[in-house]
């Protein structure tokens, strides 16, 4: 079969030949060439005319049998053709292949697009949101999902915390969301069931409060006859710096378990005894708790600024907040070196204002900053001693934060210094025109 030049040389041959025969037989070669031309013209149109209709029917028309040009170009149609048939159908496959192994997973999965209209799901994820196929496809999510704490979350549009729902839907289970954007132009979101997990750490909560209040009696007993060995004068030498260091071991060993029994009823209890809070107020009460904080620390150097106006009022639970910014300041206090400045301000957006506790201290190397909220976890260990704390502060000021709808996150910068950023909604966190 010739190639399409050798096939256009060929044709342009023979209507040469033709424009000069009809030209020496009519005498007329411009006419001639003009007819010639016309012709081939038409013969074209013809056959492009039985191209288009060959592509839409797939049927073969005789016209265009008879050229060389045209049959070559059919036949790499249809192989272009056999090779998309063979693409979709190992598309097809791939894609039946990987619905099959989505839908074998124990984590729901939902997809929908931009506008939050479902698009699909794996079993996992209908059950456990009771969606039904196919009646629920393109539906909207928010009239399918009816909860304002969802609504809220997607409207503040942060997705780096997953999403709690107690109670959910009529399974009464505790589900958990995560959401991130689709590579299709849309929103992916995984669903899992922690219910389990739920009663799990209830019975670890209860369980580390039963041992803390246990422990809490006998060791107010031994903290006091030490207390009175060290009073009256009633040891001396090194029988009293033995005993000097078991009441300094023993007051902490008491810290921890006070902030453990916190952390325990934080994580068990409901959130009780709402009230308008004057920020500024509650700032001056825990301004001088942390003084008493630096003098035994002996760090006179340090500056500690409360950058708030007077008039902003905070609702929540008033020993909750104090006992978070007491934990944020004293954090910083403990941590930064002699010297260093530390400073709590307001910041505002769009949906939230956020307590802000800045410091210019060591900062905290990437690696850590993830994990400083978990309990009883420390950036260096070499320290936890000599700074006094627990281990809990930062983990008790996240459970504060999510019991008053509000979010933590920390940054820091080594060698530069840590922020400390308490995120509230502004129905709770408001100023107060007078």
């Amino acid at each position: 079969m010739r190639n399409a030049t050798s096939t256009t040389i060929l044709e342009l041959t023979w209507l040469g030949l033709l424009t000069i025969f009809l030209g020496v037989v009519t005498g007329y070669f411009v006419p001639s060439a003009l007819f010639v031309s016309s012709a081939y013209l038409a013969v074209t149109l013809w056959r492009r005319n039985s191209f288009y209709r060959w592509l839409e029917s797939n049927q073969t028309n005789e016209s265009l049998i008879t050229s060389d040009l045209w049959v070559d170009i059919l036949r790499r149609v249809e192989i272009e053709r056999d090779r998309a048939k063979e693409d979709k159908a190992s598309v097809a496959t791939e894609l039946n292949n990987l619905r099959l192994a989505l839908s074998s997973l124990r984590v729901g999965l939902i997809l929908t697009d931009k506008t939050w209209n479902l698009t699909w799901w794996n079993q996992i994820g209908g059950e456990l949101l009771n969606l039904r196929d196919p009646d629920d496809i393109n539906s909207y999510l928010f009239s399918l999902l009816r909860s304002p704490s969802l609504k809220e979350y997607i409207d503040e549009n942060d997705f780096t915390e997953p999403l709690i729902l107690d109670n959910f839907a009529t399974q009464r289970a505790v589900v958990e969301l995560y959401f991130g954007d689709s590579p299709s132009h849309g929103y992916i979101i995984l669903v899992r069931d922690i219910s389990q997990l739920r009663k799990l750490n209830e019975m670890r909560s209860d369980f580390i409060a039963n041992v803390s209040h246990e422990l809490k009696t006998p060791l107010t007993v031994i903290n006091g006859y030490l207390e009175t060995l060290i009073d009256n004068q009633l040891v001396e030498g090194a029988a009293k710096n033995a005993v000097k260091s078991a009441t300094s071991q023993g007051r902490r060993m008491d810290s921890i378990i006070q902030d453990l029994i916190t952390l325990s009823r934080l994580e068990t209890s409901p959130s009780n005894d709402v009230e308008a809070i004057n920020l500024f107020e509650l700032i001056e009460q825990v301004q001088q708790q942390i003084k008493l904080l630096q003098k035994n620390l002996k760090k006179s150097r340090t500056i500690i600024k409360a950058l708030v106006a007077e008039d902003w009022v905070l609702t929540g639970n008033r020993n909750e907040i104090f006992s978070l910014l007491a934990n944020l300041l004293s954090n910083s206090l403990r941590y930064c070196p002699d010297g260093s400045l530390i400073s709590m301000r307001l910041e505002q957006s769009e949906n939230r204002v956020s307590i802000c506790v800045d410091d210019n201290g060591l900062g905290i190397p990437e690696p850590h900053v993830i994990r400083v909220t978990e309990r009883f976890y420390r950036v260096d260990k070499s320290h936890s001693s000599s700074t006094g704390g627990t281990g809990l502060g930062l983990a008790i000021a996240k459970h504060v934060m999510g019991r008053h709808s509000g979010t933590l996150k920390l940054t820091s910068e080594e060698g530069k210094g840590t922020c400390v950023r308490c995120s509230f909604p502004k129905d709770r966190l408001q100023q107060v025109i007078t």
